[in-house]
């Protein structure tokens, strides 16, 4: 009777202890990630990517265990395509959720006022789509890292190919705010280094509806090439506007990679027909690291994967940073980053430059050919990334004078 009593006893505080654990097992660590951009508006598709590529990577992370034994977590905002409210929501992001690591912006000119925020408060920085010159120049700081081709590295990719394949006489198209300057700063640059010539330049505001206006100084130009640096919905009613004026057929055109995504070429497939420009993803790229990622991506989304591929590998940088780190604190995580390369990434290998962390990477130039962005030519990371330029100012001795060849 003596056996039979204790045994009930030992059974009912073996079942009492597993109760009482199960709260504590069931209630895991949890580290806050900040998911930054437009939500809505004019680059609305571009930070609906951007989440989607972090919540790819943060299903993958949480699947093998998380990082350093915490659940990850993702808090989004959105910015509105603007540097004021996108100040606010990185400081709510940062001090009120606590995020260890702010994906973001989408714009260059929010991403820029977001850099003093994350500088301020010592957060890791990652960017995956804004792409002025500035972030990795006078802007940098040590908790700041892209995977985004800037505009320097796309116009040193690009400008090649159109002075020796398209035309040397160019004309230049920009959205009048920081990207759009960037990229036309960069691409007048590096054209006229390899002997181009910029026939002419204009810039139109942002959320512009009617183009026709500036179709004239165009056409009176005469460029072998129309090199536009638009974005979102903005590239989509350009290029819609060009071609019923029958510009898309006169002139070969060419332009940045986020000028469109891939999901909205379909629809404009007649008048994007030729367009070429510098990327580092296409769905339509037979390379074996891309199918392996967008394979992974349609599965969950249900589409194919496009630009903001970028955000996936930010976050699984992070994480490994965090590893090596064995810590969350900012110094420790930066420092980790540093010279940091991975491979199988959505490109491939992908190597951080401990210079200016920008992230080395090969890129391909696309052409558009039944709606759809096709490779005709692989750039080298290290032929495009250039030098090294913290603290110096990119744009010193720049002009948008134009220079008339005899």
């Amino acid at each position: 009777m003596r056996r039979m009593t204790w045994l009930v006893v030992l059974v009912t505080l073996a079942v009492a202890g597993t109760w009482m654990a199960a709260p504590a097992l069931s209630q895991s660590k949890v580290v806050k990630i900040g998911d930054l951009g437009s939500k809505v508006g004019v680059f609305e598709g571009y930070g609906k990517y951007q989440t989607m590529g972090m919540q790819l990577a943060v299903d993958e992370l949480n699947a093998r265990g998380g990082v350093l034994g915490h659940k990850v977590e993702i808090v989004s905002e959105d910015d509105e395509t603007k540097p004021a409210p996108a100040v606010r929501k990185a400081e709510k992001l940062i001090l009120q959720d606590d995020v260890k690591l702010l994906v973001g912006a989408v714009s260059s000119g929010a991403t820029m006022a977001v850099m003093d925020v994350t500088k301020k408060h010592k957060t890791i920085h990652w960017n995956s789509v804004s792409c002025a010159e500035f972030m990795r120049t006078t802007k940098f700081h040590k908790y700041y890292f892209s995977n985004q081709p800037d505009s320097r590295m796309q116009a040193n990719g690009l400008a090649r190919y159109i002075v020796d394949r398209m035309g040397k006489k160019v004309y230049i198209f920009y959205t009048d705010y920081a990207m759009g300057q960037s990229d036309g700063r960069q691409f007048k640059t590096a054209l006229e280094k390899l002997g181009g010539e910029v026939v002419g330049v204009a810039g139109a505001p942002l959320d512009t509806k009617d183009f026709s206006p500036w179709f004239g100084a165009i056409n009176q130009s005469n460029p072998d090439v129309l090199f536009v640096a638009f974005a979102g919905t903005d590239s989509l009613r350009l290029m819609t506007q060009l071609h019923s004026f029958g510009m898309t057929k006169k002139y070969k055109l060419a332009g940045i990679d986020c000028f469109l995504l891939q999901q909205d070429l379909p629809a404009i497939a007649e008048p994007m027909e030729g367009f070429v420009q510098l990327n580092h993803f296409s769905p339509h790229n037979p390379d074996k690291n891309m199918q392996a990622y967008n394979e992974r991506f349609k599965k969950k989304f249900g589409t194919d994967a496009n630009i903001a591929a970028g955000s996936y590998d930010a976050v699984l940088f992070w994480a490994a940073a965090v590893e090596k780190a064995k810590s969350f604190d900012p110094d420790k995580v930066a420092d980790a980053h540093e010279g940091m390369c991975r491979d199988n990434t959505h490109i491939g290998r992908q190597c951080i430059r401990k210079e200016d962390h920008q992230v080395v990477m090969d890129m391909h130039l696309y052409q558009v050919k039944g709606g759809k962005n096709l490779p005709i030519a692989r750039i080298a990371g290290n032929d495009s990334i250039g030098e090294a330029m913290v603290g110096k100012d990119p744009v010193e001795g720049f002009t948008w004078e134009i220079k008339k060849k005899n």
